[in-house]
């Protein structure tokens, strides 16, 4: 879909011809993706998505009319649109989908496949595919959307996201967050290659041993400007972690004070020697009172420590060859049934983070709480080893990760037009286009830092990337918000 606009119209015919077969094979999974791009604020697209929508309309589907389908379809697309965008004055934290966001239930039933991960991802026949095969990438018995709860929960963040309830077919209760004034086609794109990189590492002997992943949810753009997004139960951000805690000991969390701290600290390189004197002194390490608290057992706990740290490798080190940053407290969540790392907010992709007016200086969080959590060997065991696999697979595929990122790299055009036109003061040498972004991750792939013609080995590459993580003169200089003193 990243393609639709493309400007050879030869290349459009054969591209637009796979996509309606796609759509009739496979109309209740994929008609998520055709409707976003009828939706969209872009001409071009928006017209080639309606012109397919059309011509599907007189094809015939194996289990539904597809002509009543796709209308019911944007029917929801609309209202899901409207649900998005309606202005909540106050700050409710519960609002009933009918009386207070004008919802029309009446938009369900529809036959569309509930956007959760389970039902999306695609699997492949171990016996490889023939053309009589007769194999069925999607799982049998998936859920369709019958109706919406209406009542809904409203998130406390600035574009009040909600949080609405479909009930499937089958009767279960599938949580999702409406997320407006957010173009999710970047999170949708990452989350499309986290579950290649999970492939990757699932064939690998030493990642499958360790059971290495990356844990993925669904991300369903509406439009340019709003989403869908799959609600994962049991999580919790770090900063409400950390912040818990240090409460519970009488530890007063000032940001004004840290801020005055934090100016003199990064105002002079003399003065960095403060960050570790002054400024962490007031904030220790108590992370791993949260794995001591949650997960009594010694069994346990060790278990959900180990999964932490290994989690916490693999997106470090995704992470880092994707150039993603704002790793705040509030972007950073943990399990609490099995400890894993999840991350969320992917739109500071590309090495963004070196545009801000406070550029990152890190390649990934790895704060004092994060190693204290570890364990007494910190980012040196497991950590350590499990980046090291992790990087080595990434580096030994380079070429088909390639181009799978050059595939989402040409959906947020508007994005790369955008960053021209606002250029900030910092003169940063972040990619501003997508050849650059593509010559930057093939770097990162190759083990070459900072123009040096000479690649690093994966494990010196890992070791680079460790101390640069927890270097207290590149922490000294973020920005207050990321909280590195945590």
């Amino acid at each position: 879909m990243s393609r639709v606009g493309i400007q050879s119209e030869n290349t459009w015919i054969i591209l637009g011809g796979i996509i309606s077969k796609i759509l009739v094979a496979y109309p209740q999974h994929t008609m998520w993706s055709i409707l976003a791009v009828y939706k969209s604020g872009q001409f071009e697209r928006k017209n080639r998505a309606t012109k397919i929508l059309v011509r599907l309309k007189t094809e015939k589907a194996a289990n539904v009319d597809l002509k009543t389908f796709i209308m019911a379809a944007q029917r929801l697309v609309q209202e899901l649109l409207t649900l998005s965008n309606f202005e909540i004055k106050g700050k409710p934290s519960h609002v009933s989908l009918r009386d207070d966001l004008n919802f029309q239930h009446n938009v369900a039933p529809v036959a569309l496949i509930i956007p959760v991960q389970s039902a999306l991802t695609v699997s492949f026949p171990a016996d490889g595919l023939t053309p009589k095969s007769g194999h069925n990438p999607f799982s049998r018995d998936q859920a369709t959307i019958s109706k919406f709860e209406d009542e809904a929960d409203v998130m406390s963040s600035l574009q009040k996201p909600r949080k609405i309830t479909i009930i499937g077919s089958d009767g279960r209760r599938y949580p999702l967050m409406c997320k407006p004034k957010d173009d999710l086609r970047k999170d949708a794109r990452l989350m499309e290659f986290n579950t290649i990189i999970n492939r990757l590492l699932k064939k690998d002997d030493e990642s499958s041993r360790r059971q290495l992943q990356i844990r993925t949810y669904a991300v369903t753009p509406l439009n340019e400007e709003c989403g869908l997004i799959e609600w994962v139960n049991n999580l919790r951000p770090l900063r409400d972690i950390l912040i818990r805690s240090y409460k519970s000991k009488n530890i007063s969390v000032n940001y004004t004070d840290v801020r005055v701290l934090l100016d003199k600290a990064c105002s002079n390189p003399a003065n960095y020697h403060m960050f570790n004197d002054e400024i962490l002194p007031r904030f220790p390490a108590v992370f791993h009172e949260w794995f001591v608290e949650l997960f009594p057992e010694p069994e346990s706990w060790f278990a959900a420590r180990l999964s932490y740290v290994r989690t916490t490798a693999v997106i470090s080190m995704v992470g880092y060859v994707l150039g993603l940053g704002d790793r705040h407290g509030e972007n950073i969540l943990y399990d609490e049934v099995t400890g894993e790392t999840q991350h969320v907010d992917f739109n500071c992709l590309f090495d963004k983070g070196l545009t801000f007016d406070k550029p990152e200086r890190v390649p990934f969080r790895l704060t004092q709480n994060m190693v204290d959590a570890m364990g007494l060997t910190g980012y040196e065991g497991p950590f350590r080893r499990s980046s090291e696999v992790v990087m080595r697979i990434l580096r030994q595929n380079e070429e088909s990760l390639m181009t799978v990122v050059e595939t989402f790299l040409h959906d947020p055009l508007v994005e790369w037009m955008t960053v021209k036109k606002r250029r900030t003061t910092n003169p940063s040498k972040a990619p501003d286009n997508p050849k650059d972004v593509l010559e930057s991750i093939e770097n990162k792939l190759r083990g070459l830092h900072a123009g040096d013609p000479v690649p690093l080995s994966v494990e010196g590459q890992v070791q680079e990337l460790i101390q640069q993580a927890v270097n207290t003169d590149n922490l000294v200089q973020m920005y207050i918000g990321w909280c590195a003193y945590f």
